[in-house]
């Protein structure tokens, strides 16, 4: 199963939404860099499929828990903590 977690920057107060923004910059996710695949992780090691919409275009990075960025870990953190965030549970 993959919890996925969405937070759209409409969302949210202006000032709020300079603040995701700028993580979502810091975290180096809005580069023209080619998608990131994860490299094979561990038996239980989390993964992670970060996707990033922004101005009309998706970009895709994957992580597992050892390779996930301290940036975009801070990234996800912030998103989990925003009551304005929507979860669901998708089945794979």
């Amino acid at each position: 199963m993959t919890r996925q977690t969405e937070l759209a920057s409409e969302a949210l107060p202006p000032g709020e939404a300079t603040e995701l923004h700028e993580l979502v910059e810091g975290a180096g996710l809005l580069g023209e860099a080619a998608p990131r695949e994860a490299p094979p992780g561990h038996p239980d090691e989390l993964s992670y499929e970060v996707i990033v919409e922004h101005e009309g275009r998706a970009r895709t990075q994957r992580f597992t828990e050892q390779t996930l960025p301290e940036s975009v870990r801070r990234l996800i953190a912030s998103i989990d903590s925003r009551p304005e965030r929507r979860q669901s549970i998708v089945r794979r």
